[in-house]
């Protein structure tokens, strides 16, 4: 395939870590960099290369890729993320996690474009980096300690309160299924057990510090981009949504057929609406924002730091509360604004996915309200819709694998086949892994998520509710589409996969790229990749390089765990049981039209549509002959 000289975003280095026995080595970037540029791209191509199908999550050979986008470390506009790349915990396929804050340019500025680890240590170490410089030292001192806890105390030991952490939790400790890494005190790399994964390997965290810098291959024209970028920002509408009004969209209070209203999913998926006193009551968690901040080089100011100051809650803080939040909360039927708050903060501070944690507990809700699970099996928790302590309290018991939790730790599928009783039929998950995303109302965010390589993540191509945005925004035309119709979405689930490659590779938030934010779109994204890499790419070509990574995963998935079109339908839920209030009462996804969505996307990709695998001829399209090579090894490409 097309290979690139990459003459400026990178630190140089790329850092080895065999944690079997505690060997550190380094190795040149641009050998990796040459295919993919750098980014969650780069972690994917060497997972496909260098890790054996036969692999478990488990096994010491796993790899855990830290890899911060490509100009992360500079000035562009949201180039602030770092993905977490693995194998997943969930069922042993493309694993990934992401996150902000400000670690992923420190750790440029300490030298290193990506962190690979594999083994497992025999005790807790974790690792740190600093100018240069690596070494694994001993964690004993943080094992149990939370991952606020964890930064505090690296910070004193380290004698440096500007050390960048990101940690796991107790629940990662403890191998819960569902945990996430967690950076900067509140930046939560979630999704795929990563946590977990970490947990296992008894890695506790990654401390880094670094005072060196990210040069860029063409510095004048490259400030011109991002001055003009940011003018662009402060003259949005968004701009002023966020600073004036709510992070979660002005529409989402008041207007019943408002975007991010349509796609609350109630009390473990049984509905999908919301009244508005219980939209009303939730937004009450503004009141207790203090101030607004912001991730490196972000123009935005997305994150809400808020802090409850009174009351049986008082002393939580939390450094964000977005719509991932409420979906949580709603998915439990809490609309109590300080329980929400306090389970929020709970959960960063033990270190779990709040996706993982809210679904496994809503199967336990419903088992609990449909009489499969009573006080006896719960610990003598009564599980009710809208109880926000006992929620609470369910956190602390999953995190820490305590009596009822460590029942629920792996999942909700492992505990519908313990518990029986016809639960399986409650069971919400995606390819393996729970699954708290919406699919009823917008079906081109159904599709995001039902094909994600990722197994059930929405940031992966979905479009639904961003659509208020205008549809150009997905498909380069100006031309109106009903999210909740079929027409037209595989179109846009293809193009928004593509770029949440691309940003991903480069490490520009979604908020500020083409999801959600409205900054940048493609041009200006490829405007930022060239100044600062000399290349000269065309659109058409750096689309083309989103696909190519798009099919790594893909591709991975193929070999590692052999999923097909099967595997890419929502659950049965969404399919069998339509919503039951509000404006769209009765909707639900409609097989069939599902299944020609499916066909259009496969064609889009150049997949075969009987099977959903990658064909040789697709593949030869996209210049990944190896890959083709090594699928046709593992006996599944269509010739």
């Amino acid at each position: 395939m097309k290979t690139y000289t990459v003459r400026g975003g990178l630190a140089g280095k790329m850092l080895r870590v065999d944690l079997n026995n505690t060997k550190l080595w380094e190795e040149e970037t641009q050998q990796y960099a040459t295919r993919f540029l750098g980014g969650r791209a780069m972690a994917s191509d060497i997972l496909l290369h260098e890790m054996a199908p036969e692999t478990k999550w488990s096994d010491p050979e796993n790899m855990v890729i830290f890899t911060p986008g490509l100009l992360v470390g500079t000035l562009a506009p949201g180039a602030a993320r770092t993905s977490v790349d693995t194998k997943s915990a969930f069922n042993n396929g493309k694993g990934s996690a992401n996150f902000g804050g400000h670690f992923g340019g420190e750790l440029k500025f300490a030298g290193f474009d990506s962190v690979i680890i594999t083994g497992k240590s025999e005790k807790p170490v974790y690792l740190w980096i600093h100018d240069g410089s690596a070494e694994l030292r001993d964690a004993a001192s943080l094992w149990g300690q939370s991952t606020y806890e964890t930064e505090r105390i690296l910070q004193a030991e380290l004698q440096d309160k500007r050390v960048k952490v990101v940690t796991i939790g107790p629940a990662g400790e403890n191998l819960v299924r569902g945990s996430a890494v967690i950076a900067d005190s509140g930046k939560a790399g979630g999704g795929s057990g990563v946590g977990c994964i970490l947990g296992d390997k008894k890695l506790k965290a990654i401390a880094v510090s670094g005072r060196g810098s990210i040069r860029v291959a063409n510095p004048d024209e490259f400030m011109r981009v991002v001055d003009a970028q940011r003018k662009q920002y402060e003259e949005s509408v968004e701009h002023k949504l966020r600073r004036e009004k709510t992070l979660l969209g002005s529409d989402f209070a008041e207007d019943m057929e408002g975007p991010w209203n349509l796609m609350i999913t109630d009390k473990h998926g049984q509905d999908s609406y919301w009244p508005v006193e219980k939209r009303r009551r939730i937004l009450r968690a503004q009141e207790y924002r203090k101030k607004i901040w912001s991730c490196f080089t972000c123009p935005m100011g997305g994150l809400a730091f808020s802090r409850i100051d009174k009351g049986k809650y008082a002393g939580t803080i939390s450094n964000a509360f977005w719509i991932n939040h409420i979906w949580w909360l709603a998915w439990l039927g809490i609309d109590d604004p300080e329980a929400a708050m306090k389970y929020s903060s709970l959960a960063t501070e033990l270190g779990l996915d709040g996706d993982f944690a809210s679904v496994v507990l809503g199967w336990a809700f419903e088992c609990y309200e449909k009489g499969l699970l009573t006080k006896e099996d719960t610990d003598g928790l009564a599980l009710n819709w809208g109880d926000g302590d006992t929620a609470i309290e369910m956190l602390k018991k999953l995190a820490y694998r305590d009596g009822f939790g460590d029942f629920l730790a792996n999942g909700a599928t492992e505990a519908s086949a313990k518990l029986g009783k016809g639960s399986e039929k409650f069971v919400i998950t995606m390819k393996g892994q729970d699954s708290v995303d919406p699919y009823r109302v917008g079906k081109g965010w159904a599709l995001g998520v039902a094909t994600s390589p990722v197994a059930g993540r929405h940031l992966r191509g979905a479009v639904g509710a961003a659509q208020r945005f205008g549809p150009y925004r997905f498909t380069g035309e100006k031309v109106a589409v009903d999210p909740t119709g079929y027409e037209r979405q595989p179109e846009m689930v293809f193009w928004q996969s593509r770029m949440k490659e691309i940003e991903d590779m480069l490490g520009i938030c979604t908020q500020v790229g083409s999801w959600g934010g409205g900054l940048l779109g493609p041009s200006g994204e490829l405007a930022l990749l060239n100044a600062a890499t000399g290349a000269d790419l065309t659109e058409e070509e750096m689309m083309l390089l989103g696909q190519r990574s798009y099919a790594l995963e893909k591709a991975f998935n193929t070999i590692h765990v052999g999923f097909t079109r099967v595997d890419d339908l929502p659950p049965l839920r969404y399919i069998e049981e339509p919503i039951k209030t509000g404006p769209l009462k009765g909707e639900k996804i409609d097989r069939a039209k599902f299944d020609q969505m499916l066909d259009k996307f496969y064609e889009l990709q150049g997949w075969d549509v009987k099977t959903g695998l990658q064909t040789h001829q697709g593949l030869v399209a996209l210049d990944l002959e190896d890959v083709a090579d090594k699928i046709r090894e593992a006996g599944r490409l269509i010739e």
